[in-house]
């Protein structure tokens, strides 16, 4: 047998040694880092103008996350082509947990399924911290319509050739209102808007037959009587709407989901302790009843998810969209 002289000659023996020190100053920095993260200002980054639900929803969080982690959390509104811009920024960020981005459906998904040329990749460009809130999209129509549920409506549509509403080409409403068209059956006629707001309008003006918008913005219009609603496109029924059921109950397909939501996003390679830091953080603001109260009383569902939860959600949705974009030959405008 070599002797132990020989043994720890051996350049092996030095490698191993080398690696072994390595690795244990990696732990001791990972466990620093966790320990002074954050020592100053986190700035999340919102893509959109500041002033609607989306932003208000960021400054909520960023508020509470600021008592958790005991350093000031700024937002900075960034809009710009349907949240791109906001989205790039944060993607060319320093990978150090310093800056984040408040990403959802039409940033991380929609976007990047219709443009396969945007400068940031939804998947590679980001780490996951956790989503946030997400609300249902849901099928509604015009008051005089003679279709009141479901299997009316499409046994009339089969028949009658109807439009729907949404927010734009392009939009989570538009994606929504194709799905339902593979899924059912049906053809129908895309009226596409600048925005949720013109779409209603013209709704409850008699303009146009369907609008596919979230339930949160559909909620007032129903409880008012001025639309009829066929179905919600989530999980489960919509709390603030118990009365309407899910598309899967009625189409009989127990996947038909479509989501809007939000969460936060790092720049991809920041530090797992940092990342982890985040993390814990972000899930003790969510699981707070205060908080959540407050997501609710907005028409949203609270998602107390994992950074894994939210990673599985951004691929699964960009490759749901993405076949949609394919097959349906949507076009940007």
């Amino acid at each position: 047998m070599p002797c132990l002289h020989a043994v720890q000659s051996h350049p092996v023996f030095h490698v191993r040694r080398a690696l072994l020190l390595l690795a244990g100053c990696l732990c001791l920095c990972s466990a620093a880092v966790a320990e002074t993260f954050p020592s100053k200002a986190i700035t999340i980054v919102v893509p959109f103008a500041a002033g609607g639900p989306t932003d208000a929803n960021a400054r909520l969080i960023g508020k509470e996350l600021s008592q958790v982690l005991g350093q000031p959390v700024v937002i900075d509104n960034r809009a710009g082509a349907a949240g791109t811009v906001g989205s790039s920024f944060v993607a060319r960020a320093p990978a150090d947990g310093y800056t984040l981005l408040w990403g959802g459906t039409s940033s991380l998904v929609v976007a990047p399924a219709l443009y396969p040329s945007l400068n940031y990749d939804p998947v590679k460009s980001f780490q996951p911290i956790g989503m946030v809130v997400r609300g249902p999209m849901m099928l509604a129509g015009r008051a005089g319509l003679p279709a009141k549920t479901m299997p009316e409506l499409l046994a009339y549509a089969k028949t009658n050739r109807l439009s729907y509403a949404t927010a734009g080409t392009g939009s989570i409403g538009h994606l929504a209102g194709e799905l339902f068209q593979e899924m059912t059956g049906v053809s129908l006629v895309h009226i596409p808007y600048r925005g949720g707001a013109p779409a209603l309008n013209d709704l409850l003006g008699g303009q146009v037959d369907l609008i596919f918008e979230t339930a949160q913005f559909m909620t007032p219009q129903i409880k008012a009587g001025k639309v009829n609603t066929y179905a919600v496109a989530g999980a489960k029924r919509y709390p603030g709407l118990p009365d309407i059921p899910t598309m899967g109950e009625l189409v009989g397909k127990a996947s038909w989901e479509a989501y809007s939501w939000f969460g936060l996003v790092a720049p991809a390679n920041t530090p797992a302790p940092v990342t982890a830091v985040l993390e814990k953080a972000l899930l003790k603001v969510v699981t707070e009843p205060n908080t959540r109260a407050q997501i609710v009383a907005g028409g949203l569902e609270p998602v107390n998810s994992s950074a894994e939860f939210l990673g599985q959600a951004i691929e699964q949705d960009l490759n749901k969209w993405r076949t949609i974009v394919t097959r349906r030959n949507i076009k940007p405008e």
